[in-house]
This record gives structure tokens, sequence and C-alpha cells, in this order.
């Protein structure tokens, strides 16, 4: 972190060079608008990647349409109902869900040092419903007993967001919450196929970070069973449109390894089968659809990928990638000064002539 640190520095003592050179108005023509842009944008890029690496935590950022099942994929892997979901509860706000060493567990919103008690879930989303100071794309923290989830000891925060259908301010978003998310999971309903919407966010992501650590969850998976004769092409359809849109279009992952970031489940059943274990009743507890158990082993195999990607995105992510865009920023950076430079020379040149001249 130190060494960014140091490369912010120097990125910051070039920026404000250029910005003092291009408002001089006796030296106009040495540094451009753009070049001006150019520079200021490779700061704060480079004050983010200080962020994540000064961070401890590893981030996870949940996205998808309004109904498409988020809230429940969460619930299923903290294996409880922590978030509000189902009918009649959307997400209007970003919820963010971290561990706290209490037994209590609480919510703090924007802007405030408060820590409101919350025992249940409904008192949540009342909660949340509840509070008018509380607008569309405001962040909520949601601490839960570490004890309650062994998935929230590691340092891990979920972080669960409004639909992606139901924004303008997509942009606002990424630069406000994902920039440091470190993996980000598409929940998408599978009784329908991937939306613009969704596409159009991720190509956002994938602009402003190198390669980001993309999961797609096709949720509600079980609504196939009831039509078991079309099952296996539905899933052939979904699976080669979401390869054709991590593999072409994004370019985030070659396409072995993207067989590894495309899953069919249904977060619903999970969570309802880790409730009833953790009740000491069977799993398969009440009304099961067919294929239950084939939907539950891939969701604990793409939790096993996930929690793999998470480890090695702590060394990979933190370090490696950025590090790459780090010197990306800097050949830039040094490229922009060069022609500060050059232009300053051709100035100096060009005002000499002049003054002889005379």
């Amino acid at each position: 972190t130190a060494i960014f640190e140091e490369l912010l520095n120097f990125v910051t003592e070039g920026a404000n060079f250029v910005e003092e050179t291009h408002k001089n108005p006796q030296l106009e023509c040495i540094a451009t608008t753009d070049e001006l842009k150019k520079i200021q944008a490779y700061k704060n890029k480079l004050a983010v990647i200080g962020e994540v690496l000064a961070r401890r935590h590893m981030k996870v950022a949940f996205f998808g349409r309004t109904s498409s099942g988020k809230s429940s994929v969460i619930n299923a892997m903290l294996w409880d109902k922590v978030l509000p979901s189902g009918i009649g509860h959307t997400t209007n706000c970003f919820l963010s869900v971290e561990g706290t060493d209490g037994d209590k567990a609480y919510l703090m919103t924007e802007g405030s040092d408060e820590k409101k008690s919350v025992k249940t879930v409904n008192q949540l989303a009342h909660a949340l419903h509840m509070d008018k100071d509380l607008e569309a794309g405001c962040l909520v923290h949601v601490f839960w007993p570490k004890t309650k989830c062994s998935l929230l000891r590691d340092d891990l925060v979920l972080v669960d967001s409004p639909g992606t259908d139901v924004t303008t301010e997509l942009d606002t978003w990424i630069d406000k919450f994902c920039l440091d998310a470190d993996v980000f999971v598409l929940v998408a309903n599978s009784e329908s196929t991937l939306m613009n919407t969704e596409k159009q966010f991720f190509h956002k992501v994938n602009e402003k970070l190198s390669k980001p650590n993309i999961f797609i969850l096709n949720n509600r998976w079980d609504a196939s069973a009831s039509e078991p004769e079309y099952m296996e092409d539905v899933r052939k359809q979904h699976m080669e449109r979401c390869l054709t849109f991590l593999v072409d279009e994004l370019r985030v992952v070659d396409r072995s390894e993207a067989q590894n970031r495309i899953f069919f489940v249904s977060a619903k059943e999970v969570l309802s089968a880790r409730k009833h274990k953790a009740q000491g009743m069977p799993e398969g507890g009440g009304a099961i659809a067919e294929g239950f158990q084939t939907r539950f082993q891939e969701f604990q195999h793409f939790e096993k990928i996930f929690e793999e990607c998470i480890s090695q995105s702590a060394v990979k992510t933190k370090f490696e990638q950025h590090t790459i865009r780090a010197k990306q920023i800097l050949e830039t950076v040094k490229n922009i000064m060069d022609n500060v430079n050059v232009a300053a020379a051709h100035q100096r040149v060009h005002s000499m002539e002049e003054r002889e001249d005379q």
C-alpha cells in the first residue's frame, strides 16, 4: 500500500501541474483539456485502488433485476433469513451485510452513528420501509452476529442492491458501491433470458475495472421441474447465452473457466433446507420439487468455487490485477507529461523566434 501511496502522490502532483498549466492563459496550448481530464481520472482510479488495498475485508456485490432473488441468494449463503425477501419486498437501497462480534444484530444508515437494534427480519423490513430519509441508492449497513454465520467470520461483506432495471443512475451506483468489490454475482431469473439492463450494468463495470470476477446464478431453477421434457434444452440455451456474455462480450474469462462461473439453482429451496437442518429436521422437509437434490448440490458447488475465488482474489484481485492497472496508468501519465514537455519546448522556441524578430 505504501507504494500505491507514493504513486498516488506522484500522479496528484502531475495532475496539479497539468491543471495549473492548462489554466494559465499564457500557456494555453501546452496542456489540453483532454490531457487534464485523463490525468485527473487516473488520479481518482489510483485513489480507489489504494482504498481497496488498505481494506481488510473482501466485498461481494449482488446484482440483478427486481425480484430475481438476490436477497434470497444472500440468505441461503448465510443459512438464515437475514435480509427481507419475497413477494411485496423490493430493496430500494443498498444493503451491506457484515459480521459483528456482538450477539445482537443491528443496522446503521448513511450519515448516522445510531445503532438501530434489529431482532427479526420483519423488523428490518419495517425499519427500511418506514425510514423516509432513505433514498434509493443509499447504503444501509446490516451487522449480523458472526456466531450465527461462519461466512461472515472471514471478514466478508455481502452487498444486496436495488434492481438494475429500476434506476437511471447506474454510473453513480457503480462509482459509489462497486469499484472496490472483489467479486460480482449476477442473479438472473431462469424463467426468462438475460436482459439488456443486466448486461448493460456489467458492461459498465467492465469498462471501469480490469477483468472483474463475475458469477452468474440462474435462480428459480426449480420452476423447470414442472416441465422436465424441456429442462435440458432450456438449460443449454441459458448456458450458451451466459457463456457468450462472459467470454465473447465481456471477455473476462475463457470458455473453460466460464463453465465454472454459471450455475442453475433455487436459493429459496436451499434456504428452506438449511433452516430445516438448523432446527434438526430433514433437509428435504416440506413440499419439494423434482430434482431438488441436484439443484442443492449445484448451489453447494457454486459456494465452493465462490470461496476459492474469494481466497485467490484476496491475492490476485487485490495485488496482481491492480499492479497491472497501475502500470498502465503510469505509462499513460508519463505520455501526458512527455506531451506537455514537448509542447512547452515548442512554445519556448516559438517565443524566442518571436523575440528575435522584434
